[in-house]
């Protein structure tokens, strides 16, 4: 039932969107960002489950926490990059959206290299 209160906050807001644009486009995006806030706060909680259950799937495969909750990281900020850039693009910022992009990719090259440098030392390591 969540999925169809989803599709109605966004049919609901696209309507607004549509009959306001014409003579308050600020406005009318002003909603849709609004909509897209809502839509995010409301799945963002039900990542809950899935977060723990790639923790305990981590502990039995004695994978360390730090390279488990540093995926994690990652994926969310990919997700949450996502959505700005989307919100630049929807408000018409083109170039915000790209220079955000390029940024985020930079922050997840630096935050995922100390996994590269892990798997690196460990095939060092398993090479005689």
């Amino acid at each position: 039932m969540e999925i169809i209160k989803l599709i109605g906050v966004a049919i609901l807001a696209m309507t607004i969107c549509l009959i306001i644009r014409p003579k308050r486009p600020e406005m009318a995006n002003f909603i849709a960002i609004i909509a897209g806030v809502t839509i995010l706060l409301s799945v963002i909680f039900k990542l809950n489950f899935i977060i723990e259950s790639i923790q305990n799937l981590a502990q039995k495969a004695n994978i360390p926490s730090v390279y488990i909750t540093l995926i994690i990281k990652l994926i969310g900020i990919a997700y949450l990059m996502e959505f700005a850039i989307q919100l630049c693009n929807d408000c018409g910022e083109k170039s915000i959206a790209s220079k955000l992009e390029f940024g985020g990719k930079v922050i997840v090259m630096t935050m995922s290299f100390p996994i590269l440098l892990s798997i690196v030392e460990m095939i060092i390591n398993i090479i005689p």
